[in-house]
């Protein structure tokens, strides 16, 4: 028989056996990444200058068998250098610790991980007696304090093999369940009796991606059953070891719901398959106020010593991980709910969770994307979405009024920042007066504010010793959140590029400099690339060849157009020609609200209205109150919470001609699952087009011909096919649509129908 080989990084390694002590996210963020990577790379540079045969960034691995496995170590060693007779490994940190504090075992991590690379090294070159120096590098002052130990290889060899013997219980552990894993998942079948039409070519096509490693970009209708189309797949190419982990991404919770059911379904057929829902930081912290350190959390105490038997017990209950279990383990051992969740990632088989845990530079799951992405699927629920989650995520701004707010706070206490925020205030008065030169609120140029980014990395170095030495203000925490504001901004300045644009906007007494990115396409590729394969997937992608542009697609990918499985008369799709635009909505209201009403008294039953904005639905329901006879009318609310949401939706699980006014977009457009009678009918006011704005005519003028289309046409009729997708959801279904707006008989619209939508039928 075989020996399990089970891969681990050394990072990973060390870390699983040896962090211990408290959380401390107060100065984790990624512009510090960035600024250590050019810390190793100054320091690399130098001694490539100093020392003849240097060798930096060097891959090494080593297998270790341990009778039931073998464990296969690997990782990138800083640095190896040749010194006359001696080899010395180099492992090279970066801090903002002032060195003086510095001393031998100030990190016995650190030590761990040049001994393991020293061991690699000594062992592939058979070398007896080799040398670790561990160097610390100082990001404010440059300065390098470093310590040398000389070991012998059978000295490494033993410590080693200590390491690997505590390793080995983790190790274990997750063998005998990927065992049990591998074989339920051979044992399983698909959970229905049949294959709707075009389900089995999607499930097909989601194999053979994964096997050839690849990325697909689906449009499947709406009801042909995309989840358990796709994650059916998925889990049998884990099961076949194609693949360690699946990621199912979400925008929305009412999605991520879906996903977990369907995993749920599956285990009742017996299979084992670990999985995890994350929940964003904010919901699930125990404190008032999310505080990530000893001092201010007593969950964040002694969190790395407590964490190794709390996974053994998580892992020991639980097949699915929810905010519910996550809490319960919270609350039992005083541990952060949010970073169990974190850590129990690479322990399941199964994570479901929002985009930007994958694709937002600023918070995603580093080690996972970047270190173990080539082992993982990514399912992309919902794909439309992304475009503009990937806009935001790799956007950033800041305003005028956060710097003076903070300096009111620090004048004669912290002069040095007051200095620096008087000169950040100067710039932002330079940009103020050159719109108001040009006589307007806003402009815009294609090029990384670079002045303003220099004063930034000033405030981050002054800010940053302030905060380390832990002292007590009244506007500390305003410091804090000005500080990651400006970590931000400076990591997005590191990837701007050709897709970016910098505007100003000018709103009421504030000034706001943002760095815009327009395409976010190279962004969400580089990031798809890193994976073993992806597979994106919605019933909106319409025209197909625009969202895989702007979703990162090339011809290399693999895509697929399914049709709607359901019979083409069981949707009866009419056409009223009414004016819906802004400046005719009073006008043409009382018309409007007489078709809506006609149309819902020809067939009873429970109907959606969906609307450009709150206002013009309130404007509609209240005329239509006033004027017609209408029962059991609800509205969507602006900020509605999970708890509301349910709220809405169960009156249409247990009411009849319920007559729900929402607004195309929102909640209610996207995800809903209302079969047979509990919605028959959608009516869908206008053509979705998005509200003009400033980034919106950004979009609109970078894509130059394309530019309407992309910045407003595209995307408003993408949410208009998602709120009529809500009608039909079964193979029984039967449901009735109606369009308002003339602008659906123009070509433009008119060629971005479904097919199944034909022939409309116009209304007079």
């Amino acid at each position: 028989m075989m020996a399990v080989e089970v891969r681990k990084s050394v990072r990973e390694f060390v870390e699983v056996i040896l962090k211990s002590g408290s959380l401390d996210n107060r100065f984790k963020t990624n512009a510090r990444a960035l600024e250590g990577v050019r810390a190793h790379q100054k320091l690399q540079k130098s001694n490539e200058e100093i020392y003849k045969e240097y060798e930096k960034e060097v891959y090494l691995k080593t297998d270790i068998d341990m009778d039931d496995f073998i464990l296969h170590l690997e990782g990138r060693c800083d640095g190896i250098i040749k010194d006359g007779d001696n080899i010395i490994v180099e492992e090279i940190k970066s801090t903002y610790v002032p060195l003086r504090d510095i001393y031998d075992d100030f990190n016995i991590m650190h030590w761990s991980q040049g001994k393991i690379y020293a061991y690699m090294i000594s062992k592939e070159r058979c070398i007896s007696t080799i040398y670790v120096q561990l160097s610390y590098y100082n990001l404010e002052t440059n300065e390098v304090k470093s310590f040398l130990n000389r070991y012998e290889f059978e000295e490494l060899a033993t410590y080693i093999e200590e390491l690997v013997g505590y390793y080995k219980k983790y190790v274990l552990v997750e063998i005998k369940h990927k065992e049990m894993r591998n074989k339920t998942i051979m044992g399983i079948i698909f959970p229905f009796n049949e294959y709707r039409a075009g389900q089995l070519d999607l499930i097909r096509a989601c194999y053979g991606t994964i096997k050839e490693g690849k990325k697909i970009f689906l449009q499947a209708p709406t009801g042909i059953g995309k989840t358990i189309s796709t994650l059916f797949p998925s889990i049998k190419a884990v099961g076949k070891g194609l693949a360690d982990r699946i990621f199912y991404l979400t925008a929305k919770n009412v999605n991520r719901k879906v996903a977990e059911d369907t995993l749920e379904d599956l285990r009742r057929q017996g299979l084992v398959f670990k999985s995890i829902s994350l929940t964003a930081k904010e919901k699930i912290c125990r404190n008032d106020k999310v505080e990530c350190n000893e001092e201010m959390c007593p969950y964040a105490k002694n969190y790395y010593d407590k964490v190794k038997n709390i996974i053994f017990e998580v892992l020991e209950n639980e097949d699915f991980i929810s905010y519910r279990e996550l809490i319960y383990y919270g609350d039992k051992y005083k541990i952060c709910p949010f970073e169990l969740s974190l850590d129990l990632v690479k322990w399941c088989d199964g994570v479901i969770c929002d985009y930007n845990y994958i694709f937002d530079p600023k918070v995603y799951l580093r080690r996972i994307v970047d270190d173990e992405g080539e082992n993982n699927i990514i399912l992309v629920d919902e794909a439309h979405n992304l475009i503009d989650r990937g806009r935001s995520g790799y956007s950033t701004k800041l305003s005028k009024s956060e710097f003076l707010n903070l300096r009111r706070e620090v004048k004669g206490v912290l002069p040095n920042i007051y200095k620096i925020i008087n000169k950040i205030n100067k710039l932002f008065i330079e940009e103020k007066r050159n719109c108001e030169a040009q006589d307007k609120n806003s402009i815009f140029y294609k090029e990384v504010p670079k002045e303003l980014c220099k004063i930034l990395r000033s405030f981050h170095r002054e800010s940053e010793e302030v905060l380390v030495r832990k002292e007590k203000f009244r506007f500390t925490d305003l410091l804090l959140d000005i500080y990651f504001d400006i970590n931000s901004f400076l990591s997005i300045s590191e990837l701007y590029g050709d897709d970016y644009v910098t505007y100003v906007n000018i709103e009421r007494d504030d000034v706001i400099i943002s760095m815009f990115c327009v395409d976010p396409a190279e962004k969400l590729k580089s990031t798809m690339d890193k994976f073993k394969a992806t597979i994106l997937f919605s019933a909106t992608l319409a025209p197909f060849q625009y969202f895989i542009k702007v979703l990162g697609g090339d011809i290399n990918d693999y895509r697929l157009k399914l049709r709607s499985p359901f019979p083409k008369e069981n949707l009866e799709v009419y056409l009223y020609k009414g004016n819906t635009r802004y400046s005719a909505r009073d006008k043409t209201l009382p018309q409007i609200c007489n078709k809506i009403f006609e149309f819902i008294n020809i067939q009873k039953g429970n109907y959606m209205i969906f609307f450009p904005s709150y206002e013009y639905a309130n404007k509609a329901k209240f005329y239509i109150e006033d004027n017609f006879q209408v029962n059991n009318i609800i509205s969507q609310e602006a900020n509605m919470d999970d708890e509301d949401r349910k709220r809405f939706l169960s009156r249409f699980e247990e009411g009849e001609d319920v007559i729900a006014f929402c607004v195309v977009g929102g909640l209610f457009s996207e995800g809903i699952d209302l079969p047979g009678d509990k919605l028959i009918g959608a009516i869908v006011v206008g053509v979705g087009y998005p509200k003009v704005s400033l980034e919106g005519e950004i979009i609109k003028n970078h894509f130059s011909e394309e530019g309407e289309r992309i910045a407003y046409i595209y995307p408003g009729m993408n949410k208009v096919m998602q709120a009529v997708g809500r009608v039909i959801r079964t193979e029984e279904d039967k449901g009735r649509v109606l369009l308002i707006d003339d602008r659906y008989t123009n070509s433009e619209y008119f060629n971005l129908m479904p097919e199944e939508w034909q022939p409309l039928k116009i209304i007079k």
